[in-house]
């Protein structure tokens, strides 16, 4: 057993990974990363017509994401930037979506 114990993430990741699914736990931050998984590189005020949310309600939602990790700003003149921090998001958010319209 202790064997198997081994190959399992240690406390740390597991907490980590608990957090980065609590992120993906709220609509609209799940709606901004599925856009700038399908569209790249998107300014904030892209995001808010795209998503269809209040710039208010977006500008919150991407510094949670940010504060997270999940997704990456800069500054392109006077506009934000916004982007994935990695492929890795795009990922999960992807196979997410793929997983629950296996059962559709």
């Amino acid at each position: 057993m202790a064997r198997r114990r081994n190959q399992l993430p240690g406390r740390a990741a597991v907490t980590d990974t608990v957090a980065l699914f609590a992120a993906l736990a709220n609509p609209l931050r799940l709606r901004l990363l599925v856009a700038l998984s399908r569209f790249g590189e998107l300014s904030a005020g892209e995001l808010q017509r795209v998503v269809g949310a209040e710039q208010s309600a977006v500008s919150h939602q991407l510094a949670a994401l940010r504060l997270r990790d999940l997704v990456k700003v800069e500054r392109d003149g006077r506009r934000m930037m916004y982007s994935l921090a990695d492929q890795h998001v795009a990922h999960i958010v992807e196979d997410a979506i793929a997983h629950v319209g296996e059962g559709a």
